[in-house]
């Protein structure tokens, strides 16, 4: 008899049962990318842009350690907001600062993958310049070491492949600009955090104006330059912005859009870059006249409008017509040069709910208000060449003055006061005869 214990059998047969292996399988990996998706979308930026102010003071700083070869108590951080401030366009090409600039593309070269290197791309796209010495330096550092490139800018690269090949890139990057129906989420999308602001993004945006210019006539093509010039989701592009709303606006040059359309883009363009008859700084003031004067029009004709259809809409009298027809024919005679409205309170209301029909409107800054007879008088006023014209609802007269003239009120003001104006008045008529009372509008204009 053997003498193996009575369960021997039971493990013999155990150890050579063919036992299936467990397989560690690993989880998803979809969370973990949403969570490093997340991560940079809420940090996009590995270092913070120093201010202006604090610039020259990093620069030198950042000299002082280059000469003298002294780097205690300092962080990559700091190392990347010195050469934010090295690379801008006021210090790019000081020579006192040559020593900093050979020193950071020396450690371009020779640093390993890691914050510096990534920062130093955010660098290089936010300085970007066509044409500049020192972006075809930082491209041509940066591009040899392009496949140890960080998370933060492997999609970038990925997507613009030309990124380091500064001859190319404005031009790829305008393209995908051109093949989306929302270029400034695109871009977000494919890593430029600051889309507006960076320079190859400007570069790119040059180009890409100049392209979708001839389709401005299209409204596929004009939602997609509304959506890189005011996105939802981002500031409203200020800094080139002028030439993009020339492109729009010289499409009707010589033709006139629908008033439907009209008014759609006089309300985007003035939400986006304020009134160009309250304001002459921003985009306005090194505007192209020819295409200004085009807005122009558009907002006399649009302010007449809102005034008549407001008087329309809330007065029942039979005189009331042939004044606004009157008005709208002078209008189309060329005759009115200016006009702007000042809405009493009830009308102002009246225009909010069914006149503007942008969202974005402000109406304490697209009107003015008039506050005498408890805001219940709007009134209408015009340029006529060298005169004055004021109109107003229910029985207000209709004033004319002389544009030189002291009393006269100025156009584009905020508040008015009718009381006031039909005090200042010489020269004024009722509508009781519309026969006679235009009559002595065309005479007195």
């Amino acid at each position: 008899m053997s003498n193996e214990p009575a369960n021997a059998n039971s493990i013999h047969a155990l150890l050579g049962r063919p036992n299936p292996l467990r397989k560690r399988v690993l989880p998803p990996l979809d969370q973990i990318r949403r969570s490093v998706k997340d991560i940079l979308s809420r940090w996009p930026d590995a270092i913070k842009t120093p201010e202006d102010r604090d610039r020259e003071k990093l620069a030198l700083n950042m000299l002082f350690r280059v000469q003298d070869w002294k780097w205690e108590n300092i962080t990559t951080q700091r190392v990347i907001s010195a050469a934010v401030a090295v690379f801008d366009e006021e210090r790019r090409t000081r020579s006192d600062l040559a020593p900093v600039h050979t020193f950071y593309l020396s450690e371009i070269a020779t640093r390993q993958p890691g914050a510096f290197l990534d920062g130093m791309v955010g660098v290089y796209i936010d300085s970007f310049e066509p044409g500049a010495s020192h972006t075809r330096l930082l491209a041509q550092a940066l591009g040899q070491r392009s496949t140890e490139l960080g998370g933060r800018h492997r999609k970038l690269t990925e997507t613009l492949p030309s990124l380091f090949r500064p001859d190319a890139a404005p031009l790829d990057l305008a393209r995908i600009m051109l093949g989306s129906d929302d270029p400034y989420k695109a871009l977000k999308s494919m890593g430029l955090s600051s889309p507006h602001t960076s320079g190859l993004a400007k570069a790119a945006h040059k180009t890409f104006v100049e392209r979708l210019a001839p389709e401005l006539a299209k409204p596929e093509a004009r939602s997609k330059l509304f959506n890189w010039l005011t996105p939802e989701n981002g500031p409203v592009l200020q800094a080139g912005a002028g030439p993009a709303v020339e492109a729009l606006l010289s499409v009707w040059r010589n033709r006139t859009p629908t008033d439907a359309l009209r008014n759609e883009l006089s309300e985007q363009i003035i939400a986006g870059w304020n009134d160009p008859r309250l304001h002459n700084g921003g985009i306005w003031s090194g505007f192209d006249p020819d295409l200004k004067s085009v807005l122009l029009r558009w907002l006399t004709h649009q302010d007449m409008k809102f005034f008549c259809d407001m008087v329309t809409a809330t007065q029942d009298s039979h005189m009331w017509p042939p004044r606004r027809d009157f008005w709208l024919k002078l209008y189309d005679d060329k005759m009115i040069d200016e006009a702007w409205v000042a809405f009493g309170s009830e009308a102002r209301r009246y225009a909010q709910q069914n006149l503007i029909r942008s969202g974005k409107t402000d109406m304490n800054r697209r009107f003015g208000r008039q506050l005498d007879r408890g805001s219940s008088t709007s009134l209408l006023i015009m340029r006529i060449g060298n005169k004055i014209v004021v109109d107003g609802c229910h029985s207000y007269k209709t004033h004319i003055f002389r544009l030189d003239d002291k009393g006269a009120p100025k156009l584009y003001q905020r508040e008015y006061y009718c009381d006031d104006i039909m005090r200042a008045s010489r020269n004024s008529k009722p509508h009781n005869s519309i026969y006679h009372w235009s009559q002595w509008v065309l005479q007195n204009v």
